[in-house]
């Protein structure tokens, strides 16, 4: 059993099951791949993600980093902080119908979130690949 299964008491085969849910936008043309809910997050690049960011209908970036992570190494401007272990109890703070792309330092831990997310009803989930380490556009420290 994985550390997110434990984690929340659910079944690892269970996660990895597909959803039978459809994205909304599904008559607009070719349907990205991180809308159609295949139960595993879509990889983003880092510049792909700030072309979204820059758009008229930017997602919900979500860090999933513990505290003193966001405090040390700051945080992509604009994004909600909700760590992993807190993810179950806090999800109501999340649209569940608009795409959030989540994130950590590396990107394991937000693609096991990002699959609990889809897992939990979630339409648009994405990681972003190579998590904060990889992200070179603007970052903030909170506080300061």
């Amino acid at each position: 059993m994985g550390f997110l299964s434990k984690l929340f008491g659910g079944d690892k085969d269970k996660a990895a099951a597909p959803s039978k849910d459809k994205p909304k936008d599904a008559s607009a043309g070719s349907t990205p791949a991180w809308a159609t809910n295949s139960g595993v997050p879509q990889e983003l690049t880092a510049k792909e993600v700030q072309v979204m960011l820059a758009s008229d209908n930017p997602p919900t970036i979500l860090d999933v980093r513990e505290d003193d992570e966001v405090a040390n190494f700051g945080r992509i401007p604009g994004s909600v902080h909700i760590p992993m272990h807190e993810i179950q109890g806090r999800q109501t703070e999340l649209d569940h119908e608009k795409h959030t792309v989540v994130y950590c330092a590396s990107g394991m831990r937000s693609m096991e979130v990002g699959a609990y997310l889809l897992q939990a009803g979630f339409v648009q989930v994405s990681n972003l690949n190579g998590g904060l380490n990889g992200w070179n556009g603007p970052k903030e420290t909170p506080g300061k």
